[in-house]
């Protein structure tokens, strides 16, 4: 029973010793960190907790952006041009119809509005292992088209049609067509990315200027 405790205690401080000889010939930086000694570290080092300070302020950057949504908009400027013709027949009852036709142009500048819903139910900023994301519904057009500089052009005259009533009806015409081209215009490509960055340059702006934040890392926007 003696020698069996010596061999054992022979062999826990032959292990002991190796261990140490070991540690000893390795460098310090192979042995790795563990995960809590590394969040203490962070939490105690005013340089490093600048590079994760900007998640303590994500919801104060949500609030911020819902106070923000009617500014937070992309403003798109195109000019416009609608062409119509008009035909009469003037006699119709003849087995030969004589017809009278005109060409009228009408050019007028519309001025397009296109934003997000940032209602704080309506959308949800995240931090995730690549930066940070901003969940939303893609943007649309958020209000009605303003309609200037109107005018017109008759491209072909007819003898017996009415190119000041054609005219005024495409006058007319004109808000609710800047209505549905200002539709089909929000899912264009070009528009979505000119909102996001409407969207990201604001919430990297607003973080950036918290105190002690350093880096702010990389914002994308998810649509849910």
């Amino acid at each position: 029973m003696k020698n069996n405790f010596v061999r054992w205690s022979l062999v826990v401080i032959l292990t002991v010793l190796g261990t140490l000889w070991v540690q000893r010939l390795l460098p310090v930086r192979d042995w790795p960190i563990p995960q809590n000694l590394k969040s203490i570290l962070i939490q105690n080092d005013p340089e490093l907790l600048g590079y994760t300070r900007y998640t303590s302020y994500l919801s104060a950057g949500k609030e911020a952006m819902s106070g923000q949504m009617k500014l937070l908009t992309a403003t798109v400027t195109r000019e416009e041009l609608t062409t119509q013709t008009i035909e009469r027949v003037p006699l119709p009852q003849l087995s030969t119809k004589l017809t009278s036709t005109a060409s009228i142009a009408i050019r007028y500048r519309a001025e397009y509005s296109f934003g997000y819903d940032l209602r704080p139910e309506a959308f949800d900023i995240r931090m995730v292992d690549k930066g940070i994301e901003i969940h939303v519904k893609k943007p649309q057009l958020i209000a009605t088209p303003a309609v200037t500089e109107l005018t017109h052009q008759i491209l072909s005259q007819g003898l017996l049609t009415d190119e000041d009533a054609a005219t005024l009806k495409l006058y007319e015409q004109a808000a609710t067509q800047a209505q549905k081209n200002g539709e089909v215009m929000s899912q264009d490509p070009a528009v979505i990315a000119l909102c996001e960055k409407q969207l990201t340059d604001f919430l990297y702006g607003f973080l950036a200027q918290q105190s002690g934040v350093k880096v702010v890392p990389q914002i994308r926007v998810v649509y849910d």
